[in-house]
């Protein structure tokens, strides 16, 4: 799994769609908040996770967009 989502990260590269950036240390970044959010909500009940979606959505187009 983890080979094809930093497969499509080099694609997105070679098409010049994102930034350089080692695609496997992103892929560990994004999968790494995923489970900790994941994590989080498993024990707060308070804990907005369409908040929390938002944010690292945002988190992560910065990180890998090219700029404009």
């Amino acid at each position: 799994m983890a080979g094809q989502q930093v497969e499509i990260l080099r694609e997105g590269q070679r098409a010049g769609v994102f930034r350089d950036f080692d695609p496997a240390v992103m892929v560990m970044a994004i999968r790494g908040s995923l489970d900790a959010t994941i994590a989080r909500a498993s024990v707060d009940p308070t804990f907005d996770t369409a908040a929390a979606a938002r944010e690292l959505a945002a988190i992560f187009d910065r990180a890998i967009g090219k700029d404009t």
